[in-house]
């Protein structure tokens, strides 16, 4: 039958995170989504991918997902403009890594 967008994307994470793989690439895992589904979606991630793994995920949601996140690579115009650590961005730049996203980004 028809599902939401939100039951979509919830069944096929489970079905990628499932797979115990060395890499996870995600393309835009909660956008168009309910922030319940965000929620249940970023703890889908952050509880299932394997210890070893590297989990990127491509989006521009960024102040939904920033907590979970290590390091971000900002691409523009599929060159890489800016690779940091989170922590590195909030302490040179004072930034949000949000913040810093809008500024590099922005109209």
């Amino acid at each position: 039958k028809n599902l939401s967008k939100g039951t979509k994307e919830k069944v096929q994470l489970i079905l990628v995170m499932s797979r115990h793989a060395n890499l996870y690439l995600l393309d835009e895992p909660i956008g168009g989504v309910d922030p319940a589904a965000r929620d249940y979606i970023l703890n889908t991630i952050i509880s299932n991918y394997e210890e070893n793994a590297t989990v990127i995920i491509a989006t521009h949601l960024i102040a939904d997902i920033e907590q979970v996140l290590d390091e971000v690579i900002f691409i523009n115009q599929g060159k890489i403009a800016l690779q940091s650590t989170v922590d590195d961005i909030r302490e040179q730049e004072g930034k949000s890594v949000d913040s810093l996203f809008r500024e590099v980004y922005k109209c």
